[in-house]
């Protein structure tokens, strides 16, 4: 069972920490630079960064859920 979490496109330690640094890099940037969302306090800063994570990872999860059932049928191609 962990073998297929592991292979799982759903579950990805690595794409969620791929969208935690990309999320902390722009919403840090806004914060201190460009101030487009307003964060005044940490509380908001976590919310922000929470927000956006699992928005990114959510949208990388799609994308990686297309990718695979690609990657399945080229597969099957091969094979033929």
């Amino acid at each position: 069972m962990r073998d297929a979490l592991r292979s799982s496109p759903l579950f990805s330690v690595r794409r969620l920490l791929v969208c935690l640094v990309v999320t902390l890099v722009v919403v840090t940037t806004d914060a201190l630079f460009f101030h487009i969302e307003p964060v005044r306090t940490t509380a908001e800063f976590a919310t922000e960064v929470v927000i956006h994570t699992l928005g990114f990872y959510g949208g990388f999860t799609i994308v990686a859920l297309f990718n695979q059932s690609g990657a399945e049928r080229q597969k099957s191609d091969d094979r033929e």
